[in-house]
């Protein structure tokens, strides 16, 4: 009676492995081939341009974050960012920072003033991107 208990065990248990076995090879739930993976998209890509560094990163859905960074001479110097996307494939996007100096007649104090501005714009992980800062 004993010898039939564990014989029917150990043959639903055979039978389980074997089910897993074909659930796990059938390829529906396994890790998708190195040539299915982009390898490209999450990482940052960074610019240096003068006393700027641009940082973009692609997210996903033609979604692009990116920061600039950088020193500007001292408080009241003025910088602006525009971001460009011209439409064709690959894309090509232009993030151009524009410098103002101050009027002659502004006092100012003589310290280094730290500027960062973060955007996002619309392209494909294949586009290109060039930096520039007037």
């Amino acid at each position: 009676m004993i010898n039939k208990k564990i014989c029917l065990f150990i043959l639903i248990l055979l039978l389980l492995s074997v089910l897993l076995c074909i659930y796990l090879t059938s390829g529906s739930c396994v890790v998708p081939k190195d040539d299915d993976i982009d390898k490209d998209s999450n990482t940052t890509q960074t610019y240096m341009e003068n006393n700027f560094r641009l940082e973009s990163k692609y997210i996903s859905n033609n979604n692009w974050e990116y920061t600039v960074t950088g020193d500007l001479p001292n408080p009241c110097y003025k910088a602006t960012v525009d971001t460009t996307v011209a439409e064709s494939y690959p894309e090509q996007v232009t993030v151009t920072v524009t410098t103002t100096a101050p009027s002659g007649d502004e006092m100012c104090a003589q310290v280094i003033q730290e500027f960062s501005y973060e955007g996002t714009f619309s392209a494909s992980d294949k586009a290109v991107i060039d930096f520039e800062v007037k």
